[in-house]
């Protein structure tokens, strides 16, 4: 699909569609309580199919845990496991230790990637609930072209689909931004952009004056002018078909949110991580992710910040997050999907260089103090609503508005 078949169909036929249509997509209504952090934005980092903490970040010895070769190594005050062959994982935390932050024994309370997916990055079961990275979006960046940025596989977006822009499995967004250097195309842009203007405006006119229609239509013609911003970034998209690689989702996730375009951007890995029989492949899922994280905190550290004198890293927050962790022990020579993960939470307003969380010498989850991150019998599991209504929190979104009722694992923000 071009951009003209986009504006069109959408035009003729999602506008005349006002009423009685499902409120897919349509702007929900703005209540967040201020929030006495300032607003951070917000990189999250998917590697979808199901890490095995034991390789890195949650370390482990047998015999109740099957290990790969290696050592634990401490950087700041993180224990990580490490060895020579995973020289890129070493690496990051030699660099950016002081600014990361472990959290660990994380419950997904399931073993299917769809189902833990979306709790791990939305903090409920629901369809319809939006992830973290959406809800950031909207509630602190509502007003950029493009609150949120979608390069990776993973998202969920309802209701807050019209503040949201996705690349695409095949990259299909150059088709829907042109080519700029095409003079035809330019002209053939204004006639559509007047023509979504004159459909925004007829649909005004008839069934969309006011109340729930009125707020399509606005969302329809907001979306559209979102896309010539957009276009500022498309000479960093690539061609039809292309796959981005993390390193190039990551340069253009810093340039949306350094230029203002975007408020929060969703990536992944597009590395194999559920590994089964072949669970020594997660050595290089792990140097292929590690490398480009290195890469992505030093552009942070690099960058000018939105403060005189600040850098990227002090507004900025960076989640990297799986749904699942292996099973302990291998069976059949690999290993299953199992039910407690880890994170990590690196940038502004962390406490870096801490573990938050624990898990048990065979990998089980443990109850803690969400206030402090450590273990306590009077303490909760730590689960994936309350990892997330931390990080909302982290990023100054009001954890309430999202996930109202739901103990906020804070301990990782100082």
């Amino acid at each position: 699909m071009n951009r003209r078949d986009f504006l069109i169909g959408t035009g003729a036929v999602g506008l005349a569609a006002l009423a009685g249509s499902a409120p897919r997509g349509g702007r929900a209504a703005r209540a967040t309580a201020p929030s006495a952090r300032p607003p951070r934005r917000l990189l999250v980092v998917f590697a979808a199919g199901g890490w095995d903490t034991c390789y890195a970040l949650d370390p482990k010895q047998p015999p109740l845990v099957d290990v790969p070769a290696g050592a634990v190594q401490q950087f700041a005050g993180l224990d990580v496991f490490t060895d020579a062959s995973r020289p890129q994982v070493t690496g990051f935390f030699e660099r950016h230790a002081g600014v990361t932050a472990i959290v660990r024994g994380i419950t997904t309370d399931g073993i299917f990637h769809n189902e833990c997916q979306r709790r791990i990055i939305t903090g409920k079961r629901d369809d319809a609930q939006p992830d973290v990275t959406a809800m950031v979006a909207h509630d602190l960046g509502n007003d950029l072209p493009v609150p949120y940025l979608v390069l990776g596989d993973v998202a969920f977006t309802d209701p807050y689909t019209v503040s949201t822009a996705r690349v695409g499995t095949t990259n299909q967004i150059v088709d829907l931004l042109g080519d700029p250097t095409d003079a035809l195309a330019t002209r053939e842009t204004a006639l559509l952009d007047r023509y979504a203007a004159a459909s925004a405006d007829r649909a005004r006119a008839t069934r969309g004056a006011t109340g729930y229609n009125r707020r399509r239509v606005d969302d329809f013609a907001a979306a559209v002018a979102r896309a010539g911003r957009l276009g500022q970034l498309r000479s960093r998209l690539g061609a039809r078909g292309e796959t981005q690689s993390l390193d190039a989702q990551i340069a253009l996730a810093l340039d949306a949110l350094q230029q203002d375009l975007s408020h929060a951007v969703m990536m992944t890995t597009r590395l194999f991580w559920d590994t089964h029989s072949d669970n020594y492949l997660q050595a290089d899922a792990h140097e292929a992710t590690f490398g480009p994280l290195t890469g992505l905190v030093d552009q942070l550290i690099a960058r000018p910040g939105r403060a005189a004198g600040s850098k990227m890293i002090d507004d900025t927050v960076v989640a990297v997050v799986s749904e699942l962790s292996r099973t302990p022990l291998l069976g059949g020579g690999g290993k299953g999907h199992w039910p407690v993960t880890a994170a990590l939470v690196i940038g502004g307003g962390v406490r870096g260089g801490q573990v938050f969380g624990a898990t048990t010498d065979g990998a089980g989850g443990l109850p803690i103090d969400l206030a402090t991150g450590r273990p306590s019998d009077a303490g909760l599991q730590p689960m994936y609503a309350h990892f997330i209504a931390g990080l909302l929190a982290l990023c100054g979104a009001d954890p309430g508005v999202h996930l109202a009722n739901t103990p906020v694992f804070d301990a990782f923000i100082a």
